[in-house]
């Protein structure tokens, strides 16, 4: 069963953009393969970030994925603690994950105590990436979600080449290892927490 993400980032928007998402929102939850509002989030690491914009339409979003209760896939660069003001400010009722998490223990832990799971990705392969993985070493299992990016975030051993999802095998690897665990309980929990996240029948 495929995926439907609707997809919106603050240079395509207008003042009819709320109003365009809503009907789209609107028609894709009828499909039950619309599980989720994303990628949306902030980039102030961008050149000439419109930083008020970006918050008018994240708030937007995120009050738009309470209406029709579904999770929310954040992206945030340079933008961290504007993001976690804004949840807070507007609660994701059905939660969410932060994609390509890269940050600290510190942080992760202000987003799982906002019911947002931590997506953990190929920067984990990496051996030089030690606060990530000192990070997801020691959160909770049940917070962490596995993700590709494919085809960009490329595994260690891959550089260069255009991810693919199989790879996420790679990453289940690296994280067990990491974490001390049984690879098969990785693979479980993890796929059982996005099923859930997600609400996808396994």
């Amino acid at each position: 069963m495929g995926w439907v993400f609707i997809l919106f980032f603050y240079r395509q928007h207008s003042s009819e953009v709320v109003a365009e998402l809503t009907a789209r929102l609107a028609e894709a939850k009828e499909d039950d393969r619309c599980v989720a509002v994303g990628e949306c989030g902030l980039d102030f690491a961008v050149a000439g970030a419109q930083r008020e914009q970006q918050l008018e339409w994240l708030r937007a979003q995120l009050l738009l994925a309470n209406s029709y209760k579904l999770p929310v896939i954040l992206h945030c660069r340079k933008a961290f603690p504007e993001l976690v003001q804004l949840l807070r400010q507007h609660l994701p009722m059905a939660g969410g994950v932060y994609h390509g998490f890269s940050g600290s223990y510190q942080q992760a832990s202000q987003l799982v105590d906002l019911g947002i799971k931590i997506g953990v990705g190929g920067t984990i392969t990496y051996s030089r990436a030690q606060k990530t993985r000192a990070t997801v070493a020691k959160l909770p299992l049940s917070a962490l979600l596995l993700e590709t990016d494919a085809p960009d975030m490329p595994v260690a051993g891959y550089q260069g080449q255009p991810n693919r999802p199989e790879r996420l095998v790679d990453i289940a690897m690296v994280l067990a290892e990491i974490r001390a665990e049984d690879y098969a309980q990785v693979a479980q929990v993890t796929t059982l927490t996005t099923a859930e996240l997600f609400q996808i029948k396994l």
